[in-house]
């Protein structure tokens, strides 16, 4: 039975530039929604508030900011990509790449997007 993988271990098994990363996109999706659950699902940091909100994924060189329904998310600046019928994520390659006021916002219309359901 493999361990019981928790965020703060799937953090540390990033790179030190994608933690960075990593740690300061959950830093803004914990600070714009205080009580948002956290938790590991398909092997990556999801959250959930009445259903499922928004996730981290690492990859080569970037970590995405997926939104389980960003299609439904307002997109002015043109940051989410992706063609699914509903997931959307933004890439996000450095620390410069990071807006916090847009990325919190994103995750607060994701949690409306499920109470408004």
């Amino acid at each position: 039975m493999a361990d019981k993988k928790t965020v703060d271990s799937w953090m540390e098994e990033l790179g030190p530039s994608l933690r960075e990363i990593a740690q300061t996109l959950r830093g803004i999706i914990l600070q714009a929604v205080p009580d948002i659950s956290e938790s590991i699902k398909w092997g990556t940091p999801n959250y959930t508030k009445s259903g499922h909100v928004c996730y981290l994924a690492a990859n080569k060189g970037h970590i995405n900011l997926g939104f389980f329904n960003g299609a439904g998310l307002n997109n002015p600046d043109g940051l989410i990509e992706g063609t699914g019928a509903k997931m959307r994520h933004v890439k996000v390659r450095t620390l410069e790449d990071i807006r916090p006021e847009v990325f919190a916002a994103l995750v607060q219309e994701a949690v409306r997007l499920n109470t408004s359901e």
